[in-house]
């Protein structure tokens, strides 16, 4: 018998081959998305949108637990949120449809995943254009940027009379964002931000509703 000591080879005809080729992209992603499901993902490494947002899920749905951590959370997700392969067949189609959008003076919202725990939306900004101080009530956020440049400001709610007409902000911080950078907020610190554009700007906003 021969002793094949150094590499095994898999007899196959040329059509089976060609089959396993072209299954291969699935395969990879099928194990991929098993790993994130078991806490399995690359550390230095892109994943792709499936498995994405299945690591995500499985953050999100520890808010249910005892001793939860927010910001924690967030900077959990901020390091998924910077692995993910933004050139991933899922994400690259809604940033082309985006564009539809393109010219008619606001900021655009797409809605690319709802689940129980969280959701996942595209945000489109054109040059100048912003949305202004806005409150999350109850709700973790990540802002990642995909492209362009994007100023963000994030705001404390100071203690105040009862006026409604009349709040006290503490600006918490102010960034510059750029291609793969992110901003965070939980429902204690940072809630309150507004936004503004440089050029062309696309966000990943994951958001999660506290239960």
């Amino acid at each position: 018998m021969d002793d094949y000591n150094r590499r095994h080879f898999i007899r196959t005809s040329l059509p089976g081959f060609l089959g396993l080729s072209l299954a291969l992209p699935a395969i990879t992603a099928l194990a991929t998305r098993a790993n994130a499901c078991q806490g399995r993902l690359p550390a230095d490494g892109a994943i792709n949108w499936d498995a994405f947002l299945t690591a995500v899920e499985k953050e999100a749905a520890k808010q249910h637990l005892d001793h939860w951590n927010q910001e924690k959370y967030v900077k959990q997700v901020a390091a998924l949120a910077l692995q993910l392969n933004l050139k991933d067949a899922d994400l690259s189609e809604a940033f082309e449809n985006s564009k539809n959008g393109l010219g008619n003076m606001r900021p655009d919202f797409y809605k690319l995943e709802k689940q129980r725990n969280f959701e996942v939306s595209l945000v489109q900004f054109e040059k100048g254009e912003e949305i202004k101080h806005h409150d999350h009530p109850d709700m973790t956020g990540v802002l990642l940027c995909a492209t362009g440049k994007i100023d963000v400001w994030n705001y404390d709610l100071l203690p105040h009379e009862n006026d409604a007409e009349k709040v006290l902000l503490k600006e918490t911080a102010k960034s510059t964002l750029l291609k793969d950078d992110v901003s965070t907020l939980t429902s204690k610190a940072r809630n309150i931000h507004r936004l503004r554009a440089h050029q062309l700007t696309q966000l990943v906003d994951v958001c999660s509703a506290l239960q």
